[in-house]
């Protein structure tokens, strides 16, 4: 079999895992989801600073995976389901991953339940951490943790991942790593809301640190390792997500500040905003283990448009004083 990977997702961190991993692999093949979305992106992801490599293979077929050693996806959370239906039939034995952050629309589970339903060949397999496409292009030094019950899969996997500036870790939970890429989303809306807002350090601090309780708790509820949350998958991408710009949750948090209508946020940022996608999905679960999620619950309560931005810190302050 050749030496080849292929990429099913060619948005910014599909693109960017592709540009990454290219010295590693003779050929790349980034998939995109049709033939007009092949040729708008041309030789160069527009949200990203550096071109495709020469065997960086841009198509619009899933044909690739039959050439390729190993298959990873990189579609949104909305996508999950979609290209596992449509790939299952050719995957074969080939080693298979996926880096999408969220849960399954359809399901309202964790993505490895939509994969263990469809792919009955392979175990789950999760790539996740605190990881911005931009930095990772610029090989700019990162981690990241690979994530199965299984621990061929895992070695397998971060062999493939791990380069001279992208350090691999493993982990066999796979549920609380699945929690954290997907809470800590809806959590940095809620960042990006206070930053906007013209809070400052403590209000992140304080944020940041009872963000991670509430996705500690509901992790833990489903089956997850308390330690995960403290590291890359669970307080490390919290952190990151929470902190900079270039996430796209924190900028949408920002444009709610303002006190605009969901619509016009999301057509501001113009971008899959995954915290947005999984914040009801996260709710119900919550209310399912009968979990409090109050950080949650009021970011919720913003997009819904029932009070505004700084009707919701409120709220938060004035709720009962309890034990940490």
């Amino acid at each position: 079999m050749n030496n080849s990977l292929t990429i099913i997702g060619a948005g910014a961190w599909g693109s960017a895992l592709a540009i990454a991993l290219s010295d590693k692999f003779d050929e790349i093949y980034l998939v995109t989801k049709d033939e007009r979305n092949t040729e708008s992106i041309g030789s160069q992801h527009s949200a990203l600073s550096k071109p495709f490599s020469p065997n960086i293979k841009i198509s619009p077929s899933f044909k690739v995976i039959e050439k390729s050693m190993a298959v990873i996806i990189a579609t949104p959370s909305s996508s999950f389901s979609d290209v596992l239906r449509v790939i299952k039939n050719n995957i074969n034995q080939i080693p298979l991953a996926w880096v999408t952050k969220g849960l399954d629309p359809e399901s309202g589970g964790l993505l490895h339940e939509t994969f263990n339903q469809q792919i009955t060949s392979h175990f789950p397999c999760i790539i996740s951490g605190p990881t911005f496409a931009a930095e990772i292009v610029e090989k700019k030094p990162a981690a990241i943790v690979v994530a199965s019950p299984d621990k061929n899969t895992r070695v397998f996997w971060s062999n493939i991942i791990q380069t001279k500036t992208l350090r691999a870790y493993t982990n066999s939970d796979i549920v609380g790593v699945q929690i954290g890429g997907s809470v800590k989303n809806v959590l940095a809306i809620a960042a990006g809301i206070a930053n906007g807002l013209g809070f400052g350090a403590n209000t992140q601090a304080a944020l940041i640190t009872r963000g991670l309780a509430e996705m500690t708790r509901l992790g833990v509820a489903l089956g997850a390792d308390k330690l995960t949350f403290q590291g890359l998958s669970g307080l490390g991408d919290l952190i990151l997500t929470c902190s900079d710009d270039l996430s796209r949750n924190r900028r949408f948090g920002k444009e709610l500040s303002k006190n605009i209508s969901l619509d016009i946020a999301l057509k501001n940022i113009n971008a899959t905003v995954e915290g947005f996608k999984a914040l009801e999905l996260v709710l119900k679960l919550a209310e399912k283990y009968q979990i409090e999620m109050p950080i949650c619950e009021q970011v919720f309560q913003v997009t819904q448009g029932n009070i505004t931005p700084k009707e919701a810190v409120t709220e938060l302050l004035l709720r009962k004083p309890s034990d940490e």
